[in-house]
């Protein structure tokens, strides 16, 4: 374990020596360590400070300086990578992953959906944080999941009031699958075929989206099939949530999330890139169902 560590901490490009504002000094494996703790515990910061014999105030410049370091230095990484987890031959091998279990075509790459990360009742502008359906203030994300279980594309934070379809059009998500996933044909160009992402009835239909056929009284039964079959597939990304969720127990401590006092966003942003890091290491459930492989650490760590 200890070795991974600093293979992780390697990976992800930590500076030998981490100095924070008030000059609190760490080594890059102490910090990703601490960092790890944090995120692994919803207990107070007390509990880290006996264990590891670091002041409250230094863990928490720590892992605010991390956080923010991760969030900018490897954001590329959950906007569409096209040069590494979602180029050209990985998007070929997630629709035969995905077709093999049972999907009727071999186009279909992930599933995108949104997830409400809960926080504090802020102080100021409390309605745009609130959501009225599930009564919690709340901060908006949509990630797309892929069958090797990687979050390939994340979006947030948005105001916890809007609605699922205002973030995938903010996200501009189905601009980059058009510029992007395309099966090209060299013979004929307009005849390329697109590969898309399978959604809930929120998402509609596109070239690059697909969605349930709506109405259960009135579908036939191939309709009904193929509901049946891709719905078995999309509840993925929920499972992802779920994984990311139970792996990071900071992430569901919603009374220590005030979005005024700390960098919430990135709390979680960064908690879906670390996520990804464990499963490069040990695949999740996810990547085990589809028999689809992660990448490597130095795969998925690229500029």
């Amino acid at each position: 374990m200890a070795q991974q560590l600093v293979q992780v901490a390697n990976a992800l490009e930590l500076p030998d020596f981490i100095q924070t504002p008030n000059r609190y000094k760490f080594s890059k494996v102490e910090a990703l360590g601490l960092v790890l703790a944090r995120y692994r515990t919803a207990a107070d910061q007390m509990e880290l400070c006996i264990m590891y014999r670091r002041s409250q105030s230094a863990i928490s410049e720590l892992v605010t300086w991390v956080v923010t370091y991760l969030d900018e230095h490897w954001e590329h990484l959950l906007d569409w990578d096209v040069h590494g987890l979602v180029s050209h031959e990985k998007l070929r091998e997630y629709g035969i992953a995905i077709h093999q279990q049972g999907a009727p075509m071999d186009t279909v790459i992930g599933w995108p959906d949104c997830t409400k990360f809960h926080v504090c009742c802020p102080r100021l502008y409390q309605r745009m944080a609130y959501n009225g359906h599930d009564r919690i203030h709340c901060l908006k994300f949509q990630a797309i999941v892929l069958p090797n279980g990687m979050v390939a594309n994340l979006y947030g934070p948005m105001e916890g009031r809007r609605h699922d379809m205002l973030l995938w059009r903010e996200s501009k998500v189905e601009e980059k699958l058009a510029q992007h996933a395309v099966i090209p044909d060299l013979e004929n160009p307009r005849t390329s075929r697109p590969y898309q992402v399978y959604g809930d009835a929120a998402y509609g239909l596109g070239p690059h989206i697909l969605s349930p056929f709506a109405g259960s009284g009135v579908c036939t039964q191939d309709e009904l099939l193929w509901n049946s079959v891709m719905g078995k597939g999309r509840v993925s990304v929920e499972n992802a949530f779920a994984i990311i969720s139970n792996l990071w127990p900071f992430l569901r401590a919603s009374w220590k999330m005030h979005i005024y006092q700390s960098p919430v966003g990135q709390f979680y942003r960064v908690g879906v890139l670390l996520a990804n890091a464990v499963n490069c290491c040990y695949p999740n459930q996810i990547a085990q169902r589809f028999e689809c492989k992660p990448p490597t650490l130095d795969e998925y760590f690229h500029h």
